[in-house]
């Protein structure tokens, strides 16, 4: 089954899920904080057509309808959710990022647009980068690509990946962490506390999952990040 096939069916499986679940919704307006249960009807045409696809796009199938209805539905009941999407573990979630927070670290998991080894594309460069910088080295591999530039004394790691296949980590434990957006990208900023360790950058944009390692300014960082060229 191909992509355009999945993401019909994705989309036919959410319009009947939403159109139900908003239905019942405003029908007990006043009872929102009791579970939605669906019907059994929903749940016979779920499992009728997740059977047709294989274990793993099955799951896939999950995740997507879990984070698109998270949208959709915080969307319309945003007094409802308002509270919910103040917690780490779900502000993410509705631009399809799902972080969570741990004692010692951030994990980050993209469900959303689905790119294949064979349509991955590995020409993307930096377009920018401070003076003295000077491309290096580069690693490729299926879906995964690491380029590094180099000055004297210094380093800098653009790397990034298939987003839908990849889960990243990140030290919370010795990092300050902000989350910023420019021009409707999201980005997750790690500053080290300790000077021996570099500060890190991750951004997700049309199925890719995007990172840069440095010790450089935000500044920086951001101008790095707006000048990525193919």
């Amino acid at each position: 089954m191909n992509v355009a096939t999945k993401n019909k069916i994705f989309d036919l499986i959410l319009a009947d899920a939403l159109e139900e679940c908003l239905d019942e919704e405003l029908k007990k307006y006043d009872e929102l904080n009791k579970p939605h249960e669906f019907s059994e009807e929903y749940k016979r045409k779920m499992r009728k057509i997740t059977n047709s696809v294989g274990r793993k796009d099955r799951i896939k199938i999950y995740k997507r309808i879990a984070v698109r209805s998270v949208v959709s539905i915080a969307a319309a009941f945003g007094l409802v959710f308002g509270c919910l999407l103040t917690q780490p573990e779900v502000f993410a979630a509705v631009k399809n990022v799902f972080r969570s927070v741990f004692d010692k670290y951030d994990k980050y998991e993209y469900v959303g647009d689905e790119i294949t080894v064979e349509s991955f594309d590995d020409s993307f460069r930096l377009g920018y980068v401070p003076d003295g910088y000077l491309l290096s080295n580069g690693i490729y591999s299926p879906g995964y690509v690491i380029l590094t530039y180099e000055n004297e004394n210094e380093i800098i790691e653009f790397n990034y990946g298939i987003a839908d296949s990849m889960l990243r980590n990140y030290d919370n434990e010795h990092n300050s962490f902000e989350t910023f957006t420019v021009d409707s990208i999201e980005y997750y900023y790690y500053r080290s506390n300790d000077n021996d360790f570099y500060d890190n950058l991750l951004w997700y944009y049309s199925g890719y999952s995007f990172g840069l390692k440095a010790h450089i300014s935000k500044e920086e960082f951001v101008k790095i990040a707006e000048n990525i060229e193919k």
